[in-house]
């Protein structure tokens, strides 16, 4: 991979970033919704339940963890269809740029923004909610991380979507996240979950980061195999989207669809 591509990538989607109000506006005011609808219930919670769990620490840490989830899910893919969108594709790949380097652009400047993201959420509940990010101590990275990976990984197989059917499948954008959220134990234990469901959840790598989330809160001690479990099936998945990527954008390139008006 040529570096100084990689860079021009990054800049030019920097530039296009910074002159957005609104990509800027969404970094920070949706961070902040979700903290205040959650924070003030977590509140109302814990002063409600006398010798109960506090519901500010495991309420706040699962949206924490789940916004750089949907974040990950989301930001690759909305730089990707803007290009769709400007009918950019076809630029690109007639330079000597590969899909290699453009993937790698844009998930260098999609990780940046996730990071401001999470450090802005995790002030944000220490100033109002004195939501302790301590409590999951070294945990948190590798909870972050996982998330990541899956939400990029997913992010793949939309824009292959995307490069295959247009359009007409971008809502998927914004779907997929809120659509793997009630399998994912985001604020419920797996047990909790019908048969079928926990079927389902238990082939996610995101329910393994949020049940020992929890686990941690409360005991302060994780399952090392299903902190593995969930990076394995990462692994497995991310090879799977990488090559399901990979061929459908040969697919497109052969049957002109880069060029295409959807």
């Amino acid at each position: 991979m040529n570096r100084s591509r990689i860079i021009a990538i990054i800049l030019k989607n920097w530039y296009s970033f910074r002159r957005d109000f609104f990509r800027i506006f969404d970094i920070f005011w949706w961070p902040s919704f979700m903290l205040f609808i959650w924070g003030l219930l977590s509140v109302y919670l814990t002063q409600n339940s006398v010798g109960g769990p506090n519901f500010v620490t495991i309420l706040l840490g699962g949206v924490i963890l789940w916004n750089t989830f949907d974040h990950a899910t989301r930001d690759v893919s909305r730089t990707f269809i803007e290009e769709v969108w400007d009918r950019n594709l076809a630029n690109f790949f007639s330079s000597p740029l590969t899909i290699s380097e453009y993937l790698f652009g844009i998930l260098a400047l999609g990780f940046l923004k996730l990071f401001i993201g999470s450090v802005f959420m995790l002030v944000l509940a220490r100033i109002f909610y004195a939501f302790e990010p301590m409590i999951l101590g070294w945990y948190l990275v590798i909870a972050l991380t996982s998330l990541t990976l899956t939400g990029w990984l997913i992010s793949l197989i939309v824009q292959a979507v995307i490069l295959r059917y247009g359009h007409t499948v971008e809502v998927f954008i914004w779907a997929v996240a809120i659509l793997l959220q009630p399998f994912s134990c985001v604020f419920y234990p797996l047990s909790t979950l019908p048969g079928w469901a926990q079927h389902i959840a238990l082939v996610l790598p995101t329910t393994y980061i949020f049940e020992n989330m929890r686990s941690m809160i409360f005991t302060g001690t994780v399952r090392a195999d299903q902190i593995m479990l969930s990076f394995g099936l990462n692994m497995l998945y991310g090879i799977a989207a990488i090559v399901f990527f990979y061929r459908t954008f040969r697919v497109a390139k052969e049957k002109g669809l880069l060029v295409k008006y959807y």
